[in-house]
C-alpha cells in the first residue's frame, strides 16, 4: 500500500513520512502538510520513546499512538531513521495503519550506476608529456 491509499483509509487524516531532519519526505490527505517543527517533534518523540525501551531492556519503540483533544496521532519507526505520522479521526484506523505500515517498512533504496574509474600505471604517469 501506498502512502495516498493510507490517506484514504476511514478516518485517516493525513499521512506523512519524514526523516530524523524534519524533511518531508511523503505527504498524503487533504490536510495542509506538517510543519518542519511537527516532523522533528514526531521523530524526537520516537527516538524518546526508543531511548526509554533500549533502557528498560525492552528495545527499539516501535510505534506510538498518542491520543489527543481533536484526534489521534500515530507514529510508526521505519527504517533508514524515517518517521510515519498519521493524524486519525479515531483509533479505530488503527489496524488497517498497522497493516499498511507492513508495506511501507521496506527500506528506501536508490539505484546508483557503478561508475568505471581507469586505472592508472603509475609507469604512464613519470612518463607523461606535459599537456603545455
Amino acid at each position: 500500500m501506498h502512502l495516498a491509499a493510507l490517506a484514504t483509509l476511514p478516518d485517516v487524516i493525513q499521512a506523512a513520512i519524514a526523516d530524523d531532519a524534519g524533511r518531508l519526505l511523503d505527504c498524503a490527505g487533504d490536510a495542509e502538510p506538517p510543519t518542519a517543527a511537527i516532523l522533528v517533534l514526531a521523530h524526537a518523540t520516537l527516538s524518546a520513546a526508543s531511548e526509554l525501551g533500549r533502557r528498560s531492556g525492552s528495545g527499539d519503540c516501535l510505534e506510538i499512538i498518542q491520543q489527543h483533544d481533536a484526534g489521534v496521532i500515530y507514529l510508526h519507526g521505519l527504517p533508514q531513521r524515517r518517521v510515519l505520522l498519521v493524524r486519525c479521526q479515531s483509533t479505530a484506523a488503527i489496524p488497517a495503519i498497522r497493516t499498511a505500515c507492513e508495506a511501507l517498512a521496506k527500506p528506501v533504496t536508490t539505484r546508483i550506476r557503478p561508475v568505471s574509474v581507469p586505472a592508472f600505471d603509475l609507469t604512464d604517469a613519470l612518463h607523461a608529456e606535459p599537456a603545455w
